[in-house]
């Protein structure tokens, strides 16, 4: 993905973030609802041709890094409790 296309996703994830704040705590909500508006996406074989599911979420980190998307403290605590559930179970896989 080029530059201009990225800076695209940001401002498209800031938007979206803004229009509906349930997004920034739901990664989940964050792409399905990027995909319909942006990209169009209508039924499953529509997915293949979406932006994908990393560079949206990428975006977002980007945007939560430089300060723009605050994140709600119970959505940081719950991710963080998350990622220290997956170290500790993938861990043993490497």
């Amino acid at each position: 993905m080029d530059s201009e296309n990225l800076k695209g996703v940001i401002a498209n994830v800031l938007s979206l973030t803004s229009l509906f704040p349930n997004t920034i705590s739901n990664y989940n909500e964050l792409v399905v609802k990027y995909w319909i508006i942006y990209d169009g996406v209508r039924t499953f074989e529509d997915v293949e041709h979406a932006t994908p599911v990393e560079t949206i979420t990428r975006a977002f980190r980007k945007l939560v890094e430089i300060g723009l998307i605050k994140v709600p403290l119970s959505t940081k605590q719950k991710r963080k409790k998350q990622q220290e559930i997956y170290k500790t179970e993938f861990t043993v896989l490497i």
